[in-house]
């Protein structure tokens, strides 16, 4: 191996999207050589995957050697989990591939959780481009913006493009960057924390619109709305005199685990409290009666019948308060939590 081609620090984005791909292959076998650091060559490769699709040279299937031999031997890590998918095509026997998922995952549902970031993304991977130029005359640059993870943008520029992808799926192309935390800065802040834009800078925008190939519309719909669908939120009952937003989220977590206790965090799961009705306030002891007109004596010839209006004057006899249940454990359990919560709080 070439001294040149000798790699003990990790690699940078502008090396993974600049050199080319002999020397760029030998750069990385050797920082792996040098670091055992399986997870960054794994990274590695994803970025590698993004460059790949959105050029006209061919990087496809690189290290696969190593690539598979990590994926069968190394021990097992969230980092290979979560990339897995992405090499599902390096193995050409179904049983190597099964012994990796074998390897890797517990079960079925395991590997489902895992991998459907990867398997979503991956579907924007596997589309082919034309690998001809629709503008010979123009030397084509792909310019993204992104932000790293202290908010600071920054600039890549890629060249060589294939021009035959829209904005809107180079834009999802380019998103997978930010899955990737193998990229950071001298102080360590990772560098693809969110994908802002990407544009062809010239004269003439080749970007030819901003739609969605066919064979990608029906995923792409698919991917937006498990990105930003709501949960359903979570219910929990206060007393009357309890005001909910002075619970800390301690205090919130522990009422819903409560009712709920395979919840470990409610950060991405809304809370709606509500009140508790006293049992001696009217709308607890009986409902709303709602009294039928009297019959017009005009209209009705029931009208000048005694027993009629007798019977049409005699009020509704009120039903009586249903008896309030005892508290069962759970609710025991958060009105005890709540009244705590209160004597911590509320001055002598």
């Amino acid at each position: 191996m070439k001294k040149s081609d000798v790699q003990t620090k990790p690699l940078t984005e502008r090396q993974i999207f600049s050199i080319k791909r002999d020397n760029l292959e030998r750069k990385i076998i050797s920082y792996f050589e040098h670091s055992q650091n399986v997870s960054a060559v794994i990274e590695y490769a994803v970025a590698i995957m993004v460059r790949n699709t959105l050029i006209l040279s061919d990087y496809s299937f690189m290290f696969q050697d190593l690539i598979c031999e990590l994926l069968l031997t190394a021990k097992p890590s969230n980092t290979l989990r979560r990339y897995c998918y992405y090499f599902k095509n390096y193995f050409s026997d179904e049983n190597d591939w099964q012994k990796v998922i074998n390897r890797l995952f517990k079960n079925q549902k395991e590997f489902q959780h895992f991998t459907k970031e990867a398997r979503l993304y991956s579907k924007f991977l596997t589309t082919p481009g034309t690998s001809t130029r629709k503008y010979p005359d123009l030397e084509l640059r792909l310019i993204s913006i992104f932000e790293d993870a202290a908010g600071k943008k920054h600039r890549m520029s890629l060249r060589d493009m294939d021009e035959t992808y829209t904005r809107a799926h180079t834009s999802k192309i380019l998103e997978i960057l930010t899955t990737l935390s193998v990229f950071k800065k001298a102080d360590g802040t990772r560098r693809f924390a969110k994908f802002i834009k990407t544009s062809r800078p010239g004269s003439k925008d080749t970007f030819d619109d901003d739609g969605w190939p066919e064979e990608l519309q029906e995923e792409s719909v698919q991917f937006v709305d498990a990105e930003f669908s709501e949960p359903d939120p979570i219910e929990i009952v206060v007393p009357a005199d309890v005001d909910p937003s002075g619970l800390n989220e301690s205090d919130v977590l522990a009422l819903v685990q409560a009712a709920h206790p395979e919840i470990d965090s409610i950060e991405n799961i809304p809370v709606a409290f509500v009140e508790e009705v006293p049992a001696d306030s009217p709308s607890a002891e009986q409902p709303p009666v709602i009294e039928e007109p009297l019959p017009c004596p005009e209209t009705d010839a029931t009208a000048t019948k005694p027993e009629t209006i007798k019977a049409a004057a005699s009020p509704t006899p009120a039903k009586k308060p249903k008896k309030k249940k005892p508290n069962t454990s759970k609710l025991a359990y958060r009105m005890n939590l709540i009244d705590n919560w209160l004597k911590r709080h509320t001055k002598e």
